[in-house]
């Protein structure tokens, strides 16, 4: 989305008034099923963007490049997988209390990469799914929730609608991103 191009605007006066945000913040679409392509989709609304009843935005200030991460993690696979095992037609604050989300802080590399991966996939201008930062993405997002290869394999095959090229392209980055972080693992002389 791109401000610049928008025709309205709100003047900066009346718009201190009726609360246009001044930040950016995430935002996840309300209505949704679990037949769609993906279920869960979030993004960065820009500030001075203002939205309709059917997306929810982040509400406290949270630093971009965390909103970037939990962006990158609320747009898994994963995350559309658990989401889709509850959901009728509305994604409710409800559910997204219950989901799952690791927990990283900005000092752990995989902070970084997500956040990284995020600003590649916004500034790209392929297709996100064509873009091989998507499927890291998921692969990273994946071993970040704890699954084993065959569980990711699982929970690709309920994805029929997307693109078998972009789900293998997936797991094999996660196989990839697995063996590092075994070596890596191993080498602090974690198990």
């Amino acid at each position: 989305m791109s401000l610049d191009r928008c025709r309205f605007d709100v003047s900066p006066p009346l718009a201190a008034t009726v609360g246009v945000p001044r930040r950016p913040r995430l935002a996840y679409r309300d209505v949704a099923s679990a037949g769609n392509r993906l279920t869960l989709i979030a993004a960065i609304v820009p500030a001075r963007a203002v939205t309709t009843h059917t997306l929810f935005c982040l509400r406290r200030p949270l630093p971009l490049p965390a909103q970037q991460v939990l962006g990158a993690l609320l747009n898994s696979f994963v995350a559309n997988y658990l989401i889709r095992m509850r959901v009728t037609t509305h994604v409710s604050a409800t559910l997204m209390a219950l989901l799952p989300v690791p927990l990283l802080v900005p000092a752990e590399p995989a902070f970084d990469r997500l956040a990284h991966l995020s600003v590649a996939l916004q500034r790209g201008r392929s297709p996100v799914e064509a873009m091989p930062e998507y499927a890291e993405l998921q692969a990273l997002a994946a071993l970040l929730y704890g699954l084993r290869r065959d569980e990711f394999e699982h929970i690709l095959a309920t994805f029929p609608l997307i693109p078998s090229a972009v789900r293998d392209a997936a797991l094999d980055d996660f196989t990839r991103l697995h063996s590092s972080w075994a070596t890596e693992a191993r080498r602090h002389g974690g198990s």
